[in-house]
């Protein structure tokens, strides 16, 4: 059967279709209303039925009033399975983290080594577990013995393996160490071949230098002549040339020495050199004529040594230089400003070096050219004056510009070095002249930094001997420099300080300073200056307040050296007012100053 097709639909005609329920007017009617009127507000009642204890809630959620959901605990209400599953796990901690990727460092660590080792792995991390309980403090004597020799047996045929890792060669450098003489010397058979390439590690040269370092006479020669033939290319390597300079400072004898020396000075002199003639002066004694090719294959080998920072600092270098420059033809020598300009921006570090500084006290001494010095030399140390003058070297450089060649200041050595320059042919100026000219530009630097820093200085031992000599030697105005230094005395001594600190007539560099400046006027005055600290001293503070002074050892000293003033109307003011305290004097028994005091006041 067909079936019947679906009548459109079609609404009868004249007739409007009727929503019933649907339409703004049914809403308003329904609930008694007026036609196109809003739904009326009821206010919200709970109309839930409360089951009773006992009863089944018919199938529904069981419900909470709002008092009974703040009394749920913060973990959230429900059943305990629901807790859970809602609840979140806090997050890893800082330290938790951390731990989680060093355990993960470390097992790619161990993996890669493993991997990469292969079967030397487990031998190496025995090795080091060994080497753990070795290097322990309380490992005794029998132990030490024990695991040396289960220390042998792991490494043994594997040296070489090992001296070239950054773990496992430790554990090679402390077998050296505590081995003896047996273990050692088998260590280096293993290894003999290999030494120039570990020199050339950074792994590697700790073993060569452990050999040098703990291996007896004949291993220590036995290294050496294996550098033979090879110390130039050494010498380049940053490795290797700090090995080099360990066997010539701290190892070789003189024949070794001389050996090591021998190639920087290239083939002409290998050729001419014999055991007799073995220096570089013998051989150009013996033969003159070669002098020029010997300097010339020299300076081939030593300039580029020069360009290396890290080579350049080695003795051997410096010893080969010193060399060069002893024989070199003045053309080569006599440019000093070439050598000066080089050393721009590295003067604190020459100033505040055990030897560097010494170059520095020859260039104030042989330079004619004071300008270049002051732009150069002086510009920079006087920049950081604190740097240069709280340095053992560094203040012996700036004490040589105030009193050159100063003996309290100086070794007999140095001086005798130094004067080996006197009188040099290419020095053409006066020597007080060119010493005048360099301290007039140090002086203001010098006292304005004593002005300003007065209390550190003069409360300084060290630093306490550079005041005396500034005050001596500087040009310029010395009041302004005094009278701080006065200013610091300008108080009423109590004995012992106030909350710690000493009176400056008391302390122990500060009553020294006092007495330095006030016996420094007699010198002041035959040089002709006007400037006297007594003076300064006496007006700033005053002769009342030094009365207070005779209650301590220290202080009366110091009123002894103004007794004995070179001014006479400084030593006669202090005198009057002593005078008047004599009985107070008289009665001070529990120090030697006040005795001192009294016989220089009956005088």
């Amino acid at each position: 059967m067909e079936a019947k097709p679906q009548k459109p639909f079609s609404s009868q005609p004249g007739r409007k279709p009727s929503f019933k329920g649907k339409g703004k007017d049914s809403v308003g009617t329904k609930f008694g209303g007026k036609p196109g009127a809003k739904k009326p507000f009821k206010p919200y009642k709970n109309t839930e039925k409360k089951s009773k204890p006992g009863k089944p809630n018919d199938g529904r959620k069981p419900s909470f009033s709002k008092t009974e959901k703040r009394k749920q605990p913060a973990g959230g209400g429900g059943p305990p399975a629901k807790r859970q599953k809602s609840g979140k796990k806090p997050p890893p901690t800082e330290e938790e983290l951390k731990k989680k990727r060093l355990e993960k460092k470390r097992e790619l660590k161990n993996n890669r080594q493993q991997a990469e080792r292969k079967e030397m792995f487990d031998i190496i991390s025995r090795c080091k577990a060994v080497w753990g309980n070795l290097r322990r403090k309380k490992c005794d004597t029998e132990q030490k013995t024990k695991l040396m020799k289960e220390l042998h047996g792991l490494i043994r045929g594997k040296m070489k393996q090992m001296a070239f890792a950054h773990d496992s060669v430790r554990v090679l450098q402390c077998f050296i160490q505590f081995g003896n003489e047996k273990q050692q010397f088998e260590v280096f058979e293993e290894l003999k071949d290999s030494i120039l390439e570990m020199s050339k590690s950074p792994y590697g040269k700790h073993i060569v230098k452990k050999l040098l370092m703990y291996g007896n006479k004949e291993m220590v020669a036995a290294i050496i002549q294996l550098f033979s033939g090879h110390i130039r290319k050494m010498l380049r390597h940053v490795s290797a040339s700090s090995i080099v300079e360990y066997a010539y400072n701290d190892k070789a004898i003189l024949a070794q020495r001389l050996m090591i020396t021998s190639e920087l000075y290239g083939n002409t002199y290998t050729i001419c050199k014999s055991l007799e003639r073995n220096t570089l002066e013998t051989v150009l004694a013996a033969n003159p004529e070669k002098l020029e090719n010997i300097l010339e294959e020299t300076k081939q080998v030593i300039v580029p040594l020069a360009q290396k920072e890290q080579v350049i600092r080695h003795s051997v270098v410096h010893k080969v230089f010193l060399d060069f420059f002893q024989f070199a033809p003045e053309k080569q020598r006599s440019d000093r400003k070439v050598i000066i300009k080089t050393m721009k921006t590295y003067m604190v570090k020459f100033a505040t070096g055990e030897f560097g500084h010494l170059v520095l006290l020859a260039i104030f001494d042989c330079v004619d050219d004071t300008k270049l010095v002051k732009q150069a030399v002086l510009s920079e140390l006087l920049s950081v004056l604190p740097e240069v003058l709280g340095n053992k070297h560094g203040k012996k450089v700036l004490l040589y510009l105030l009193s050159p060649r100063n003996p309290n200041h100086m070794l007999p050595d140095i001086v005798k070095q130094l004067e080996q320059g006197d009188g040099n042919a290419h020095s053409k100026k006066d020597m007080a002249i060119r010493r005048r000219e360099l301290l007039e530009a140090a002086s203001p630097p010098l006292l304005d930094h004593l002005r300003l820093n007065a209390a550190a200085m003069v409360t300084d031992k060290a630093a306490s001997v550079t005041v005396r000599d500034i005050l001596a030697s500087a040009c310029g105005d010395l009041r302004p420099a005094m009278t701080a230094v006065a200013q610091l005395a300008n108080q009423e001594l109590v004995p012992g300080g106030i909350k710690g600190q000493l009176h400056m007539a008391e302390h122990p560099a500060g009553h020294l300073v006092l007495k330095w400046l006030i016996e420094q006027d007699a010198m002041l005055a035959e040089d002709g200056r006007e400037e006297r600290f007594s003076r300064i001293l006496v007006d700033t503070v005053g002769t009342e307040t030094m009365k207070s002074w005779v209650k301590v050892n220290r202080g009366a000293m110091v009123l002894c050296s103004l007794l004995n003033s070179c001014d006479s109307s400084v030593a006669a003011e202090v005198k009057a007012a002593l005078t008047a305290i004599i009985p107070e004097l008289q009665r001070i028994n529990d120090h030697k100053g006040a005795e001192i005091l009294l016989q220089n006041l009956n005088k």
